[in-house]
Parts: C-alpha cells; sequence; structure tokens
C-alpha cells in the first residue's frame, strides 16, 4: 500500500470520526502529500533530462568548426552546442568552388567550409540568420 492510499484511508476514517478540526488537518496532510510526490515525479524527470544531457556531452568532440559524435559523420551545430546544450545536425546547403555551406536548422546560422584534401576542414566563415538570397543558395 503506497502513502497516498494510507492518506486516503486516514482521510475517511477520519470523516467517520466526524471532528472537523482534525478532518482538515488530515486534508491539509493529504494535499502535502501529493504535493510531494508531483515534486518527486519532477524531480526525477530532471535528474533524468540531467543525466542524459551529461552522457551526450561526453559524447561531443569538437573538430573546427564543427561538434561531431563517434560514429556520426554529419556535424552538429557550434552554436545550438555551445549556447543551449542541444545537438543540432548541420545541412549541407550547397558545395562549390571548393567550399561547402552547412546550414542550421534550429538557429539559422550557416558555416562556409573550404574542403581540403586531408582534412575535413580548413577554414571557415560563420554567418548570422541564412535568408533566400545568402552567398551559395
Amino acid at each position: 500500500m503506497s502513502i497516498i492510499d494510507n492518506a486516503k484511508e486516514l482521510v475517511t476514517a477520519v470523516h467517520e470520526i466526524k471532528n472537523l478540526e482534525l478532518y482538515e488537518r488530515v486534508l491539509n496532510l493529504n494535499a502535502g502529500i501529493l504535493e510531494l510526490v508531483d515534486e518527486n515525479r519532477e524531480l526525477r524527470v530532471e535528474i533524468e533530462d540531467l543525466s542524459k544531457k551529461l552522457q551526450l556531452r561526453g559524447k561531443m568532440n569538437f573538430r573546427e568548426p564543427f561538434y561531431f559524435q563517434d560514429g556520426d559523420v554529419t556535424p552538429y551545430c557550434s552554436s545550438c552546442w555551445e549556447t543551449k546544450t542541444h545537438a543540432i545536425h548541420v545541412v549541407k546547403t550547397s558545395d562549390r568552388e571548393g567550399q561547402a555551406r552547412w546550414d542550421c536548422p534550429s538557429c539559422k546560422n550557416y558555416y562556409i567550409v573550404k574542403s581540403g584534401s586531408s582534412q575535413r576542414s580548413h577554414a571557415f566563415s560563420f554567418g548570422g540568420p541564412a535568408g533566400p538570397d545568402d552567398w551559395m543558395r
């Protein structure tokens, strides 16, 4: 039997005694128990979320200008990861003249990456929110 079931039985028993002051105190106690149960549930969810974020933080590796996870070839937006701890994949929108453009669907920032023969990226430009008339569209 749970603490909530015990509290409900106590409320019923006190109600049958017909002591209004005691009944009111037990109802307040029951309400307090329910608040604590809700708070406990919320804290458990928060702990689970923080645990997942901590695990994700351990998996993220920075290789300029992006973050990567082992086994995942698609880069993550540095801006989203460093400001909000959100792991958002960037999308390659164009690849020409030895440069590739990667756009973040979340924060709308873009990265221009010069391609190299042996390295993933050499130099990059970081832009603000992308628009339809931006370079390399």
